[in-house]
């Protein structure tokens, strides 16, 4: 797992290769929206790439996480339907639910019954590299969808962005690899003052809020450790007061602010206030700010930054941190 989180950037780079029976097939042309069908690590490069275009004008990419379909589809959409295994329920049951739909279709996946249903139909696939958990594939799907969105003109300079941003990616590796001391690992030196401690991502909903979710699923199926995700301002209408009670479990908390440099100015002031607001109860709070000039290299390197606290908090916790026990338990239940 070490090595494949020190991996991102080049897989990140590998995208328009991959990319490419999609935009051969694929007319260049704007659709409705885009919808992407998928589960855990196979859904969350839409998540983090919806982001994005959202903030540049676009349309919203809405990722769908369930077997139903959404009512308001209709054949002016791009659906794609996401499963590094090729085998998720959820999302097998969705791309047969659409079949009659007569939208535009592709699927990004490594082979499986996804793979033989899009043979049937005659549907576009993008083929990733097998042999990875899907959460640790991320960099061959983002890059594979980046590169269809600016194909189908949704995100401008896709392929140049992402080679930029694994650029970036690169430098968190340099700082917070295998290969670096401990003692000069900032990821290493978060993941120890997290350990013990049931972790709160907050961050601003219209800038890193995926990447909180991508933090959040990495920490829980690398780590086995309790996280959850709050988006401000939201949070800021609500759970604040809820920081009182139990009184026993506000002292095991810490809360992990993600910081954009262009978060809205009121969502800096709410963060400046939450952060006081949360010490006076006895919280811990850490603040994570990544960098880079443009925005989808923040994004990238923050989760980068992520992935790499989530494998040092397994270590410390003497765990396995490619196993998934209750994952694996489930599926077996539901298979029988």
């Amino acid at each position: 797992m070490g090595a494949r989180i020190e991996g991102l950037a080049t897989q990140l780079r590998s995208g328009a290769a991959l990319a490419r029976p999609l935009v051969e097939a694929l007319a260049p042309d704007r659709p409705r929206r885009i919808v992407l069908f998928g589960m855990g690590g196979s859904a969350i490069a839409g998540e983090l790439l919806g982001s994005l275009i959202e903030r540049e004008g676009a349309f919203p990419l809405e990722v769908v996480r369930h077997y139903e379909p959404p009512g308001w589809l209709t054949p002016d959409d791009l659906l794609l339907f996401s499963s590094y295994s090729g085998e998720t329920e959820e999302t097998l049951a969705a791309y047969r639910a659409l079949r009659s739909l007569g939208a535009a279709r592709a699927v990004v996946t490594t082979g499986g019954t996804l793979a033989a249903l899009a043979r049937e139909d005659g549907v576009p696939a993008a083929l990733l590299p097998p042999g990875h958990p899907p959460r640790a594939a991320l960099g061959y799907s983002f890059s594979t969808l980046a590169h269809l969105a600016e194909h189908v003109g949704v995100l401008a300079e896709g392929g140049r962005r992402v080679h930029a941003a694994a650029a970036e990616v690169e430098r968190v590796a340099s700082t917070c690899g295998r290969n670096v001391l401990p003692s000069r690992n900032p990821a290493n030196a978060l993941a120890i003052r997290l350990s013990g401690r049931a972790v709160l991502l907050m961050a601003n909903s219209k800038t890193l809020l995926p990447a909180a979710i991508r933090w959040k699923g990495q920490f829980n199926e690398n780590a086995k450790h309790l996280a959850w995700v709050s988006g401000l301002p939201e949070a800021n209408h609500n759970e604040v007061d809820g920081f009182v009670h139990p009184p026993s479990v506000l002292g095991r908390l810490v809360a992990v602010f993600l910081r954009d440099p262009e978060d809205h100015p009121r969502i800096v002031r709410r963060f400046e206030w939450l952060g006081r607001y949360l010490r006076r109860k006895g919280i811990r709070v850490e603040t994570v700010t990544p960098e880079g000039d443009d925005r989808m290299a923040r994004v990238l390197s923050c989760v980068s930054m992520g992935d790499f606290v989530s494998y040092y908090l397994a270590l410390r916790h003497a765990t396995d941190p490619s196993a998934l026990p209750g994952v694996e338990s489930l599926k077996r239940t539901l298979s029988r």
